[in-house]
């Protein structure tokens, strides 16, 4: 699918909303997003400087939140634009936007039920190996999501601990 032509709906709870939006903002920061995850997945890149339009309506009884990012179009695809790499589709359930230059990141996280039919959050390594793993399962999947965003946060700048016993 080429990059001028992708639309995608998602129906979810604010903090799977909010993860997708976090998505964009990485992509934005990184210079490319990537939309979807499958083979009807595009990337573009984004500039330096965009465009951000806000609009809020009401009507019908509905409230409608519109963000509508503009930039200039570029004539070609980029020649070092990343190769998709595609993820494990086994019990994942993961964020459908992000950056999609791999160069920012070489993992991403995962949240996915498990075979107990609890949730838990993965960090995988684009090798696919698992780096990380929620090491608790949850009953409910925002709970899942909420602890993933919690090692996010706290994690930066956590200080790093050496055993020196062993």
């Amino acid at each position: 699918m080429s990059p001028d032509n992708y639309e995608s709906e998602l129906t979810a709870s604010r903090e799977e909303i909010a993860a997708v939006l976090s998505g964009v903002v990485d992509g934005i920061l990184a210079g490319s997003i990537r939309l979807g995850e499958d083979e009807t997945a595009v990337s573009v890149e984004t500039p330096d400087e965009l465009s951000l339009e806000i609009e809020l309506e009401t009507e019908d009884d509905e409230m409608s939140l519109e963000l509508e990012l503009e930039w200039p179009a570029r004539d070609e695809p980029a020649a070092d634009s990343p190769a998709n790499v595609q993820p494990d589709h086994e019990e994942s359930e993961s964020a459908l936007v992000g950056a999609a230059d791999t160069s920012q990141s070489l993992a991403r996280f995962e949240v996915f039920r498990d075979q107990s039919d609890e949730w838990r959050w993965r960090l995988r390594h684009q090798n696919g190996n698992i780096i990380a793993t929620s090491g608790e399962g949850y009953t409910r999947k925002h709970n899942a999501w909420k602890g993933l965003r919690s090692v996010i946060a706290n994690s930066p700048h956590a200080e790093i601990i050496e055993d020196s016993t062993s």
